[in-house]
């Protein structure tokens, strides 16, 4: 998998799904969300925008080794979205905030 062109690609295709899975989590933060977990996930979302540009701005050559760190980085956002499905994980909303709304049969009562 040394061959440059594909790893441009593989390094694309993989800054653009951790960069979609930034946005899904976003669109589901309000103000009541912890600040460290809002600006964590705001700061992955402008690496991964940077990460798309790097390879045609600043001439990045990705190698096998940052395409397989970006590819557990986005394994992590993929596995763990599952957690997000129904909003907001109540242990990142901010202490002395209600917790986010649930449904009577969704189990996180």
């Amino acid at each position: 998998m040394s061959n440059p062109v594909c790893l441009f690609i593989i390094h694309e295709l993989l800054c653009a799904a951790l960069f979609y899975s930034v946005f899904c989590r976003a669109v589901r933060s309000c103000e009541k969300v912890r600040t460290d977990v809002r600006f964590s996930f705001f700061l992955l979302g402008v690496v991964a925008c940077a990460g798309m540009a790097a390879p045609l701005v600043w001439q990045f050559r990705p190698s096998g080794f940052t395409s397989a760190l970006l590819a557990a980085v986005t394994l992590v956002q993929v596995v763990t979205a599952k957690h997000w499905d129904k909003g907001v994980p109540d242990r990142f909303i901010k202490p002395g905030q209600c917790p986010v709304k649930r449904g009577e049969c969704d189990g996180q009562n």
